[in-house]
């Protein structure tokens, strides 16, 4: 008897928290298409993963990059009906948890919580490189904190605010990649045909050679990797006028946009490039494009856009990772008063600062971990994420609880989610033949997923938890719609 009084005590206390978190509707579809820009970071997805694809795969870059722009059309209208449905804080657990079932939003908020730290800290670490390479005297720990520190305060402030500081940032970073665009956008000196048919790379002693297929295949996967996103939009569906509306139309833009935004100066330079083996053998082959094309000048005003950007995504993943902590305890995932405190919302700012002062310290404490350990963590999410978010579309769709009359709808049904899954046995297969980060962290979140499995069945199910529709008492009266 006293251990049913204490589940329905629980159940009361978590329904009471649902109630009291409520964010405030104050952003329009293009406050959230900037923040989400932001978060995907053109300029370090290039100079970043596009510059290490071009060391791996050679000329070949400029055709895995193609087709990453293939697959981030895939994950843009997946996305997007899943968001438009379920356009919560919680980001993509809430509607695979509704959809699927309390399992499968247990597995995807776990993988999500867990991963939320070391991807800032990772960012913060990548930023102290920038940072010291502008001021060499930097200690690099006090640069990478420095960083953490900096982005928490943005991400404290009211989400209007954070999102018109990130849209300036956003600017002013994005003038590296017009930078590249026009000047990339000069006559060719190769084709696509030979780039495509016959791709070469700098081998040992830095002659040009043949890239294995292999090699190719590995560099299309990373190229994926850096082009797809538009998925951190739903953090925000709560803070978004006429979400079930708005959302979709945002995911698919704002994923289009950084796609394009990625892929296509990586092309240009590969086909415009005067030196083809100068570029491929460079430690920092768009730098080098860049300070043959406009003068030396270039190289520091290169590390300082590319830390700006840096910098301005940590802003976004802090402030992201804030609204999902937020909607656990909303949620009641946490003992009471953890979850009544994550709950909190800042009646001055309409911020949830608590939940964005956790996810800071969170990310703190993982600067202490090393950046390749960090990467190994992280590595795993995506196989697991978008297995789930495809697999939920194609039910969803299914029970009518997707595509619903006035959500946005994924064209030529069920094309779209059926090659998602694909993609995510390419990228499980991936990961396994990389033995240095990807297959030890498939693993590692495999035994994140089987612990999220596990407290389900002894713990939350006995409560018949389920992911809660927060904010769904405004949606009504500001979108017409009743959930």
């Amino acid at each position: 008897m006293a251990l049913h009084e204490r589940e329905l005590a629980t159940e009361i206390e978590a329904v009471q928290v649902e109630v009291k978190g409520r964010l405030r509707r104050e952003l329009s579809s293009v406050g959230v298409l900037l923040l989400t820009l932001s978060s995907l970071s053109p300029v370090v997805s290039v100079f970043g993963v596009g510059g290490d694809v071009l060391h791996q795969a050679g000329a070949a870059a400029a055709g895995v990059f193609g087709l990453g722009l293939l697959a981030a059309l895939v994950w843009a209208v997946v996305y997007a009906e899943l968001g438009s449905a379920y356009p919560y804080a919680g980001g993509d657990y809430v509607g695979v948890g509704r959809v699927l079932g309390a399992w499968a939003g247990v597995v995807t908020l776990a993988i999500w919580a867990v991963t939320a730290g070391p991807s800032v800290a990772f960012a913060a670490q990548t930023l102290s490189i920038y940072v010291r390479q502008l001021a060499p005297q930097l200690p690099a720990q006090a640069a990478t904190f420095g960083g953490v520190a900096g982005a928490l305060g943005v991400a404290l402030l009211s989400v209007r605010r954070g999102a018109w500081v990130t849209g300036w940032f956003l600017a002013l970073e994005s003038i590296a990649i017009a930078v590249l665009i026009i000047i990339g956008a000069r006559p060719p000196v190769r084709g696509l045909d030979a780039i495509i048919l016959h791709p070469v790379a700098a081998g040992v002693g830095g002659a040009l050679a043949p890239v294995p297929l292999g090699v190719v295949a590995l560099a299309a996967v990373s190229a994926v990797y850096a082009t797809v996103g538009g998925n951190q939009a739903l953090f925000f569906g709560e803070e978004l006028r006429d979400p079930h509306r708005r959302m979709g139309r945002v995911v698919v833009t704002a994923c289009l946009v950084g796609a394009l935004a990625t892929a296509l100066p990586i092309i240009l330079v590969v086909l415009s490039a005067p030196d083809l083996g100068a570029l491929l053998r460079s430690p920092a082959p768009f730098a080098e494009f860049l300070s043959a094309a406009v003068g030396p000048w270039a190289g520091p005003a290169l590390s300082a856009g590319v830390a700006l950007a840096i910098f301005n995504a940590m802003i976004v993943g802090i402030m992201g990772g804030a609204r999902l902590f937020f909607s656990l305890g909303r949620d009641g995932l946490f003992p009471g008063t953890a979850n009544r405190v994550l709950s909190t919302v800042d009646a001055h700012s309409g911020t949830p600062r608590a939940a964005t002062l956790v996810v800071g310290a969170f990310s703190a404490g993982c600067c202490f971990l090393s950046a390749h350990a960090l990467l190994v963590f992280m590595s795993g999410l995506l196989v697991y994420g978008w297995s789930l978010v495809c697999l939920a579309v194609l039910v969803g769709r299914r029970k009518g609880l997707t595509g619903a009359a006035g959500y946005w709808r994924s064209p030529l049904f069920p094309l779209a989610p059926l090659a998602g899954l694909a993609m995510a046995v390419v990228f499980a297969v991936s990961d396994l033949a990389d033995a240095d980060a990807g297959r030890p962290g498939l693993l590692l979140m495999g035994a994140v997923v089987l612990a999220a499995l596990l407290w389900n069945h002894f713990r939350l199910r006995r409560r018949r938890w389920t992911p809660q529709l927060g904010g769904a008492e405004t949606f009504g009266e500001n979108a017409g719609f009743d959930e």
